[in-house]
């Protein structure tokens, strides 16, 4: 009687068990469908939302887009880890939703191929969104395709979600104010042959005449985006930090390179995160000296302030690696010639030893020219014998002779020179350091190279710890143009100052004023170990006043020739102000005299030396397509 009550009750306690874990298992599954339904409603596509659209025999949404909010901070990063934004770009952008495997949005690809060649003032930009497109995936495609135009790789669908994207492909027409123009279907018809109604075209076309868009929405047909179900805020290597790296750090740090160690991969930047976040936080890397907002130029290395912040954040946060699939498309390293094989290639007599100890060494190389008569450079470029001790090349041109002489007098390769070069130069053409590819000059301009010229090479020389040796080349790109007009060195120098022992801040002034109308295409600041900033102005005749460039932290090892994004044009008459300050004070680490004393100018590490180089072409021989429209300023304080 007792075992089978014991037993009854077992049983029924067993039951009561099942009973519960049942109900436990049904609430967490309905729950958890709750869960998928709110995620399939914020992120999946909804089967009432579209239709079949009966011509083209696809999906089609049944209502046209209908958001209105701008795109403000608009800023896309593409899959091989460049940035575009509005702001920077200042030209209108095509946003176009793509798929790696939407037919339609195939069937597509050469019109928008076309519509992007006819359109050059419009930028166009490929957008994934669809959480199965990872960026190899989309490389491959871009290949395969022969996609002409960047792409990006939407990471979480977060873009399509912003603007409210739901189709590819779908085009969103921007302008840049960051307001939407144009939402929808490129054309009326996927088969090319049957178009009857250009949308988007028509669209770019009234945006850029400055006329009311008459059809600024249209219902998109095609394949829905597949957006992704779980996003992440985590900061991860493969996502946030290797594109930056890419973007700004790798062209120097990789081996055989001048940088001391290699940013390639996540175990790179792992080991080396304390000096990544140290060095970029104090703005000494990557070196870029031009103070943003003073200046556009090509071929910028600033870092945003949002880069530096997500370096020490991923830091912070445990250097986590994330997903492979997010890494961008690495970069793949062009150690030939930047600008092709070169009309010309010159190089050093014999090999140069590099000691492997001491203070960094400027030499100078010269290079006999044997040309019967004068030519115009219109591009170079310059192929280091050894990266890992090259820091940088500026090249000079001599018809004096003297530097033969001083080359003569020097047991060594070359001759030894601090700061100057020992002669009058008679021009130059231009400056290279790593990671920066030389800018060619407008086409039909060029630099004189003079009949008999002597091409003289100044080296700047990193010490590696161990003796190096440098047997380097320049590539020389010649003008063209029957007709080529000379790009002039102009200088606004001041060789006439003397700098008080003790004195931290002292000013020092210079200026130049073209005879004729000009414009300027770069600008290259020059001090020697004392200087502190360097900020160069142009003054109108009005009196207007705008912003060339300013150096706040001035470096010696880190001068280079600032070319402008685009050329600055100059009326006759204007002031080129260079305005500097020295610090000649025994608290200056980099001041060589111990202790301070009185400095005038010279070529000696303990002279100094205060120019602003400009290269300018006159205006009755160059039209440019586009000038600076940097914003004129009331210059106040230094």
């Amino acid at each position: 009687m007792h075992y089978a009550n014991y037993v009854k009750e077992l049983r029924l306690d067993l039951i009561m068990k099942n009973i519960k874990t049942k109900l436990v298992i049904n609430i967490l599954f309905a729950w958890f469908g709750i869960c998928l339904a709110v995620a399939d409603l914020k992120t999946q596509s909804n089967p009432k939302m579209y239709e079949i659209d009966t011509k083209n025999q696809v999906l089609k949404q049944k209502q046209a887009w209908s958001r209105s909010t701008p795109l403000l901070g608009f800023r896309l990063e593409t899959i091989d880890a460049k940035i575009y934004s509005i702001e920077k770009a200042g030209k209108p952008f095509v946003l176009l939703f793509l798929s790696t495997q939407c037919p339609v949005a195939n069937q597509y690809i050469p019109r928008i191929n076309r519509l992007r060649q006819t359109y050059p003032d419009t930028e166009v930009l490929g957008i994934y969104s669809n959480q199965e497109d990872h960026v190899e995936k989309i490389a491959q495609h871009v290949q395969r395709m022969k996609i002409n135009f960047p792409v990006v790789r939407d990471f979480d669908s977060k873009l399509a979600e912003q603007i409210g994207a739901m189709m590819t492909p779908q085009a969103f027409l921007v302008n840049s104010n960051g307001e939407i123009f144009y939402a929808g279907s490129i054309d009326d018809n996927r088969y090319s042959n049957r178009v009857k109604n250009t949308y988007l075209a028509d669209a770019i076309e009234e945006m850029l005449a400055g006329k009311r868009v008459t059809i600024s929405q249209t219902k998109s047909f095609g394949c829905t985006i597949h957006q992704t179900e779980i996003s992440s805020d985590q900061i991860t290597y493969s996502r946030h930090i290797a594109p930056i790296l890419q973007r700004h750090c790798q062209n120097c740090h990789r081996p055989d390179q001048v940088a001391p160690f290699s940013l390639l991969n996540y175990q790179d930047a792992k080991i080396w995160s304390t000096e990544i976040v140290s060095y970029t936080q104090k703005r000494l890397m990557p070196p870029w000296k031009a103070a943003k907002g003073y200046g556009e130029f090509k071929r910028e290395k600033w870092m945003e302030d949002w880069e530096v912040d997500l370096l020490s954040d991923w830091v912070e946060s445990g250097m986590i690696e994330g997903n492979l699939t997010d890494l961008p498309i690495p970069i793949i390293f062009n150690d030939g010639w930047s600008h092709g094989h070169p009309d010309l290639v010159v190089e050093m007599s014999t090999p140069y030893d590099i000691p492997a100890e001491g203070e960094d060494e400027y030499r100078h190389f010269v290079i006999p020219t044997d040309f019967d008569k004068d030519m115009y450079v219109s591009a170079f470029d310059v192929k280091p014998g050894n990266p890992r001790s090259v820091h940088h090349v500026i090249i000079y041109l001599d018809t004096s002779g003297r530097a033969r002489e001083l080359d003569a007098e020097d047991p060594q390769p070359g001759y030894s020179r601090f700061g100057g070069t020992g002669f009058d130069a008679a021009g130059w053409l231009g400056g290279w350091a790593p990671g920066i590819m030389p800018s060619p000059h407008p086409d039909g301009t060029g630099y004189l190279l003079p009949k008999g010229a002597d091409i003289v090479l100044q080296i700047h020389y990193y010490k590696t710890g161990r003796v190096e040796s440098d047997l380097s080349r320049v590539g020389l790109y010649f003008c063209d143009s029957v007709d080529p007009k000379q790009v002039h060195v102009a200088m606004a120098i001041n060789n006439s100052f003397q700098i008080p022992a003790d004195n931290s801040n002292y000013e020092v002034v210079a200026e130049w004023q073209p005879e004729t109308d000009v414009y300027a295409v770069s600008v290259s600041p020059h001090m020697h170990l004392i200087g502190s900033d360097m900020r160069v102005t142009a003054v109108s005749n009005n009196g207007k006043i705008q912003d060339l460039i300013w150096i706040k932290d001035w470096d010696f090892s880190w001068q280079s020739i600032y070319h402008f994004r685009q050329p600055v044009f100059m009326p006759a008459g204007t002031i080129v102000r260079a305005v500097g300050h020295f610090d000649n004070s025994a608290t200056n680490p980099n001041n060589p005299n111990h202790p301070p004393k009185s400095v005038t100018w010279g070529e000696k590490t303990t002279d100094e030396m205060f120019i602003a180089f400009l290269d300018v072409i006159e205006a009755k021989d160059f039209q440019p397509k586009e000038i600076s429209t940097l914003p004129l300023i009331e210059l106040t304080n230094q």
